[in-house]
This record gives C-alpha cells, sequence and structure tokens, in this order.
C-alpha cells in the first residue's frame, strides 16, 4: 500500500481516541487544553482521509497489505461514515475550531469559527484579507497576522493558552479568547498544516473584572471613609488595617497587620473584658445576630487613651470568621456631652444662685442705706460710730459675696470694651509684686502681636488677681506664677471643645503656677460654687466659680490642667475685639459732693421695704416721687395724666410687664423721658445696649445714697434730642486739656 492508503487507515486509532476524549459533547474551560489536544489528533486523520479519498478516486486501487485489516471496498464505505461523523463532531463543538494546511489556506472551520471570523474553508490566514480584527490582550495593540497563533503553529511552534481580543467585522462587542495552537506533521515528521483551538473566556474576563472594581470599589470605600477600618480573625489577628486606622491609633498598617488587635489598642487591664466581648459577639453572629455596636476606650501608640464608638460585623470564613470593625473617635463628641452636662447644671445652679442674689440684695439696699442715717445719726458718739461702721463693713462683704454669686450666675451687668490684655496683665503683676511676697516669683510672656480683648476690663483684672492669689495659696514654699498671651484661630471643634461662645479669632491668658497642683477628684469641680479645699474660714469657695462665670458671660471659655506635684495652668480664652464699645466715665467714680433736685420721678419697686427707703431718699434729694409697686400701678399712674420727668424702676418684678418692658411702652410715646433701671439680678431683662444714642443706666443694688444721688443727676443732666438721642453740646478743649495733664502730669515731662 502506498503512503497515503497507509497514513489514511494507520490514524484510526486516534480517531477512535479523539471521539472518546471530546465525549460528543461541548468543551469547557477546564478541558480546553484536552480539547485542544484531541482536535489536534483528529484533524491528522482528517486530512490523511482526505487524501485517501482522492486517491480512491483513482485508476489505481490500493490494497492493503496483510495483516492491516482492510480487505475490501466495504471497510472504506464504513471509513466514510466515520469520517462523516468527525466532521459532525468537530462542527458541533463551540469553541473555534480552525485548521489550515502547510500554505496557510483554511481545511476546516468549525460552525463557531465561521460565526466569529466569517471565514470559510479556502481562506487564506496567512494573506487574506480579514474582515475581523485582532488584538492582544488588553485590546488595544492590533495582533500582527506573522504572530497570530495559527501563523506561529505553521511556522511549527506550540502555542499554548494565548490570550487575545477579536473583533467581530459586524460591530459585536469584543470577544476574549484563550487561543493553544499546534502543528500537523505526517509519519515522516514533515509539516502538513496547523490548527487552533480558541476557548471564548468573555464572561469569565468580564466576571473576574467585575470582581476587580468590586473589590477596588471596597477598598477605595475603606479608604476615604472617615472612621478608621480594621479586619482581623477570630484569634484577634490583624489583616488589614485603614489610612484611617493609622492616624486614630499611631500605629502604621505594616506595624499592625499580623498582630493581636488587642495588643495594639486595648490596655491589659481590659484585655479579659475584651476577649469575653468579641467570643460574646461570635457567638450571637452564629446565632443569627448580624453585628454590634458599642463604646469604649482605645489606647494610643503614644499611651493617651481615645473614647471611640466601634461597629462590628462578622463573615464567615471556612471554619472560622473574619471580623470588620468600623471605629469612631467620639472623643470631641463625650467631652461636648460632658459639657453640656456641665453647662445644665451650673445653670441650674445659677438660677438658684440668681434668685438668691437678687433677694440677698434688695436686703443689702435697706441695710446699706439706712446704716448711712444710722451712722449719721451718731456719729458724735464714737462707740456707736465704731457699731455702725461695723455693720457697713459687713453689709459690703455681703455686696461683694452677692457680687460673686451673679458672676458665677452671669448675671452680672457688664460693660466690654476693646481691651488691651498685655497692658492689663501688666498692671496685674505690678499690683500683685507689692501682695504675693517675696517667695513668689513673676514672669511674664506676652505675645507682642497679642490681639485685643473684647472683655470687661475691671472684671478680667479681678479674675486674674483672683486666680494669682490661688495660684500663691497653692506655692507655700515658693515658687514661680507665670502669666503668658498668645493668639489662637478655633474651629468648631476646638470651640466646642474649649466651651466658647463662637469659632474664630481669641486670644488665650495662661496663668500657670508651680504648686502642688489639683488631684483628679477635685479638678472636676473647682468651678462648682461654695466648692474649697482650704480649710474652713478659710475661702468663700466662690472665687474660681466667679472666673468660670464672667469668662461664659463674655464670650469666652476656661480650661485648667493640673499634675499633683506638678502645678496648675488656667487659660482663659476670650473673643477678639472686632468692634469698640461704649467706655465708662472717667469721673464715675470721682467723689463729687451729693447733688439733689426738684423733678418728678415715677419709682417702681416691688419690695415694700425698699419701696419705702428709696422713697424717704428721693424725697430727701428733694426730688418728688410717685410711687407703684408694679408696672400695672405704673401705667395707671401714667394713664391717669400723671407728669414726671424720670422712670427710677426695679427691672425684676411679677405682673404683666417686667422693668425694661415698662420703660419700652413709656418711651413708645415719648422718647425724651429718661430711665434709671435698678436691680440686684436682671434675669436676662436688660441686655447690653439700649437705645441707639447711649448705653441703659443702671444702679446696681445693694447702693448707697451718694450713688443713687449721682446716677439721678447723670440721667436728669444729660441733654436728649427729640428722638431720644443725645443732643450735641458746645464743644470745649478743657475736658481734652484735663485728660492730657492726667495722662502726662508735670513730673513726667
Amino acid at each position: 500500500m502506498n503512503l497515503s492508503g497507509r497514513l489514511a487507515l494507520g490514524m484510526m486509532v486516534p480517531v477512535v481516541a479523539t471521539l472518546c476524549a471530546l465525549g460528543f459533547g461541548q468543551v469547557g474551560s477546564p478541558g480546553l487544553l484536552l480539547a485542544a489536544g484531541a482536535v489536534g489528533l483528529v484533524v491528522a486523520p482528517l486530512m490523511a482521509v482526505v487524501t485517501g479519498r482522492s486517491l480512491a478516486r483513482s485508476k489505481f486501487v490500493p490494497r492493503p497489505a496483510a495483516g492491516e485489516g482492510l480487505t475490501d471496498l466495504t471497510d472504506l464505505s464504513r471509513l466514510g461514515t466515520r469520517q462523516g461523523l468527525l466532521e459532525k463532531t468537530v462542527e458541533s463543538i463551540r469553541d473555534p475550531v480552525v485548521v489550515a494546511d502547510e500554505s496557510g489556506a483554511i481545511v476546516i472551520a468549525n460552525a463557531a469559527a465561521r460565526d466569529l471570523f466569517r471565514v470559510d474553508p479556502g481562506f487564506n490566514s496567512l494573506t487574506g484579507l480579514r474582515s475581523f480584527k485582532c488584538y492582544f490582550a488588553d485590546g488595544q495593540t492590533p495582533m500582527p497576522i506573522p504572530d497570530s497563533p495559527l501563523a506561529r503553529a505553521l511556522r511549527g511552534d506550540d502555542v499554548q493558552d494565548l490570550e487575545l481580543v477579536v473583533k467581530p467585522p459586524d460591530g459585536a462587542a469584543d470577544v476574549s479568547l484563550l487561543a493553544n495552537a499546534r502543528p500537523l506533521r505526517d509519519e515522516t515528521g514533515r509539516l502538513r498544516g496547523a490548527v487552533a483551538v480558541l476557548h471564548d473566556v468573555t464572561a469569565r474576563k468580564r466576571a473576574h473584572q467585575a470582581l476587580v472594581e468590586s473589590e477596588q470599589m471596597a477598598q477605595a470605600i475603606v479608604t476615604t471613609a472617615l472612621d478608621a477600618f480594621m479586619q482581623f480573625d477570630d484569634k484577634g489577628i490583624v489583616r488589614d488595617w485603614s489610612p484611617q486606622a493609622e492616624a486614630l491609633t499611631g500605629w502604621t498598617r505594616s506595624e499592625a497587620v499580623g498582630y493581636r488587635v488587642a495588643e495594639l489598642m486595648v490596655p491589659e487591664a481590659r484585655r479579659p473584658a475584651h476577649r469575653q466581648r468579641i467570643a460574646r459577639f461570635l457567638e450571637e453572629v452564629a446565632g443569627g445576630g448580624t453585628g454590634m455596636r458599642f463604646e469604649s476606650a482605645t489606647l494610643h501608640r503614644e499611651g493617651h487613651e481615645i473614647a471611640v464608638e466601634v461597629s462590628l460585623s462578622a463573615l464567615r470564613r471556612g471554619d472560622g470568621y473574619v471580623i470588620n470593625a468600623f471605629i469612631r473617635d467620639i472623643t470631641q463628641r463625650r467631652l461636648a456631652a460632658e459639657q453640656l452636662i456641665q453647662a445644665q447644671k451650673m445653670e441650674s445652679v445659677g438660677q438658684l444662685t440668681g434668685g438668691i442674689a437678687h433677694d440677698f440684695n434688695n436686703m443689702l439696699t435697706v441695710i446699706t442705706g439706712t446704716i448711712e442715717i444710722l451712722a449719721d445719726g451718731v456719729k458724735d458718739d464714737p462707740g456707736l460710730a465704731s457699731i455702725a461702721k461695723l455693720i457697713s463693713d459687713a453689709a459690703d462683704r455681703g455686696a461683694q459675696l452677692t457680687a460673686s454669686l451673679l458672676a458665677f450666675a452671669r448675671k452680672q451687668p457688664l460693660r466690654p470694651a476693646e481691651t488691651d490684655v498685655n497692658d492689663l496683665v501688666g498692671e496685674v503683676v505690678r499690683l500683685l509684686s507689692q501682695t504675693l511676697g517675696s517667695r513668689i516669683e513673676i514672669a511674664t510672656e506676652l505675645a507682642r502681636d497679642a490681639w485685643p480683648a473684647f472683655v470687661d476690663r475691671s472684671q478680667l483684672s479681678a479674675a486674674l488677681v483672683n486666680l494669682a492669689i490661688n495660684a500663691r495659696d497653692a506655692m507655700p514654699e515658693g515658687g514661680t506664677l507665670t502669666f503668658a498671651t498668645r493668639n489662637i484661630q478655633l474651629g468648631i471643634p476646638d470651640a466646642v471643645a474649649f466651651g466658647v461662645e463662637r469659632a474664630g479669632d481669641h486670644l488665650v491668658i495662661e496663668i500657670r503656677d508651680t504648686g502642688t497642683g489639683i488631684s483628679p477628684s477635685h479638678l472636676e469641680k473647682i468651678f462648682d460654687p461654695f466648692f474649697s479645699t482650704k480649710e474652713v474660714g478659710q475661702g468663700t469657695g466662690l472665687g474660681l466659680s466667679m472666673v468660670f462665670g464672667f469668662v461664659k458671660q463674655s464670650g469666652g471659655g476656661i480650661a485648667v490642667s493640673s499634675e499633683e506635684g506638678r502645678g496648675t495652668t488656667f487659660r482663659i480664652y476670650l473673643p477678639k475685639a472686632d468692634r469698640p464699645a461704649p467706655q465708662p466715665d472717667e469721673d464715675e467714680q470721682d467723689d463729687h459732693p451729693i447733688r439733689g433736685g426738684n423733678e418728678t420721678i415715677l419709682c417702681v419697686e416691688d419690695d415694700a421695704k425698699i419701696r419705702d427707703y428709696v422713697t424717704g431718699q428721693l424725697q430727701g434729694l428733694g426730688y418728688k416721687v410717685l410711687v407703684a409697686a408694679n408696672a400695672d400701678e405704673a401705667m395707671l399712674i401714667v394713664e391717669g395724666g400723671a407728669a414726671f420727668d424720670l422712670l427710677f424702676t426695679d427691672i425684676v418684678m411679677p405682673g404683666s410687664m417686667n422693668g425694661r418692658q415698662l420703660a419700652d411702652v413709656l418711651m413708645t410715646g415719648r422718647p425724651t423721658l429718661r430711665v434709671l433701671f435698678t436691680s440686684g439680678y436682671s434675669g436676662g431683662a436688660l441686655p447690653l445696649q439700649g437705645r441707639s444714642g447711649h448705653g441703659i443706666p443702671l444702679l446696681t443694688k445693694p447702693y448707697r445714697r451718694a450713688e443713687l444721688a449721682r446716677m439721678l443727676r447723670r440721667c436728669l443732666d444729660l441733654a436728649v434730642d427729640l428722638d431720644g438721642d443725645p443732643a450735641p453740646m458746645p464743644y470745649s478743649v478743657q475736658p481734652d486739656l484735663e485728660r492730657f495733664l492726667r495722662e502726662n502730669p508735670p513730673d513726667k515731662t
């Protein structure tokens, strides 16, 4: 038998093996290499059969050699039947199968190949004009024909799992393929063609890309989340650690991954409780639970604790769990909550304190006023005069006590103004240097560019003196007291943390001492009224509460830090002055002689004892007096047509209107009406400013006869126009000259 006949018959065994390998079915991804090899086995007998059939149609009829198993034409017909079955099998394969002869011409292209490439047998794969486009795996770089799997196989190369992208000619979506190609050789080893099998991996690649994108999205969410993300297994070993976790804890990702989370973040004393919590959480998850949220304290790398809110969820992985934790820093929120509770407590105490101070001031007004009359009556009797002075001094101390109570309650009238704090600190230091003693060294660290503060100068001076005296008492063996100033810009979180009224520019005043310090248990109570660590009789416990109330009423905040044996630092935050405020009259405290008048005054006072006292004082000064117990009685007097020149009214009164509301009603019809308010506690009824032209005059209780007389004349002598604003007076240089001489006395020039 010639070579072609032996080739056709000798490949029957590979054909049977191929059919078994193909299983007469579809070939999936896992069997891609097997399919590629099987098709390679199929192509060779197919080519041989084609050649054999060509020879069989010739005049020469070959006969098989002895023992070759092919004796007649019936066997050849069976061979043809098997050939048809093999062709149908290849045709039914879902993966594209392409066979080319040694010249590159397509011999076999199954249905999948024809549908994808739009080529039929006879197309030359090396020189033919392609309607499809072929690219490398990136889908962007064109693949030259010599680099195609079939062309490489025709050169004798074995191509295995080469990824490429085909763009079909009809504009359909790109197809990602995994190509395997083999050269086909005859029994002599001569290259006769090549076969390429291509497996469609588009769906798998898209699924993989979707998975990658999903993982990237999840990682982006974790990376950009406001909260810290940590992942650890059920043994507590860290698997992931976000940048926010690095910022929160101080541990970098490389330092954290592989270590136990409890060793990084949980204080040693609380680790057993932490392990119990995680174990209970996993039990709840195993029972159908979805997650856990709790607040705790975590440990920073530097050793300080941070208040956090933790949200836990768990995913089953094999026999164990992976725990995902989102952790939020709530230190500022907890601090704000504590400050709110403290503010509510102080507000409640302040309301009570203000009410007590109001009643106490009413009593003191009668005492301080009548003691002057008594003292004048017994001035010729030294014994009785000394007793009168004792009563007067005690009344003054009571007045100071109520002033401290009102300062704590934030109810005292303030006169804030643009204040040079550095200059004020200098005055306080000069005063203290004479009183603190030689064992206390006073130092200053004042910023040259310190902003002016918007604050009541006298109250701030009293607050600094108060803090300095406390510092002196904390340094019985001597030490250093330091005053420092600096500028600071507070954002909203810092404003909340420091308890100031609003964010923005502030001046900070620090008062530091090197004394005994304050214990943590006392540190939480130092601003409470009547709290004192001093022995009984050595302090009222109102000093710091007064400072606290004054600072808060000024729109600022106060903070304290201390360590036993290491001293204490108070920081006062005051708003930067952004507007000027009315300055108090320079001659307000001058010792002028008491002067009365003959005008008519409408006096409105709800306390009967004070009403009787004030009526007597006003009449003693020469004024005509109309008396009312409340606003309703005052309105009846006004509606009756009574004429008067000044309304002298208490602010806090029972009835339909308080003193401020009464004044507003009366001034509506008569803008030139003069008004003088009095109160021991305004209860928020009195704003800082009244009419546009001048501040509202206020005589605080308790007051002396001289103060009453001076304030009455100040109100009555003030010239106003028809709108109630100060009337312009003839200009004189005399006040400017006197002011210049006071500021530049002759001995300094």
